[in-house]
């Protein structure tokens, strides 16, 4: 169980080459999520609650913050990249807009 900033994106991870290859947003919580294969979209206007068991690549695109999870916090910028590890629920404070890569079963 870890929440830990990683210096750059896996290597391993597929990205599409734009926001355009996501599905339509759906309205949940304070914003709004896109979801393409693996990959949710997520646009926040201030506070978006995730639960993650297994492991998610988490990459700020847009906006600035902290992570909130039952072991701590860690600010977040635009262009932070983070691996959430069976974390459970965590927290995003502060609107932007971040990408999930979900290596694992989890719920949105």
């Amino acid at each position: 169980m870890n929440l830990t900033r990683l210096t750059a994106m896996p290597e391993n991870i597929d990205l599409p080459p734009s926001h355009e290859a996501f599905s339509e947003a759906r309205s949940v919580q304070s914003g709004s999520v896109r979801s393409c294969k693996n990959l949710l979209l997520i646009e926040s206007g201030g506070r978006f609650k995730r639960f993650c068991t297994g492991t998610e690549i988490v990459r700020i695109e847009q906006g600035s913050g902290h992570l909130k999870w039952k072991r701590g916090e860690l600010p977040f910028a635009e262009g932070d990249i983070f691996a959430a590890e069976d974390i459970g629920e965590y927290d995003f404070y502060g609107g932007g807009v971040f990408l999930i890569v979900k290596e694992n079963k989890e719920t949105a």
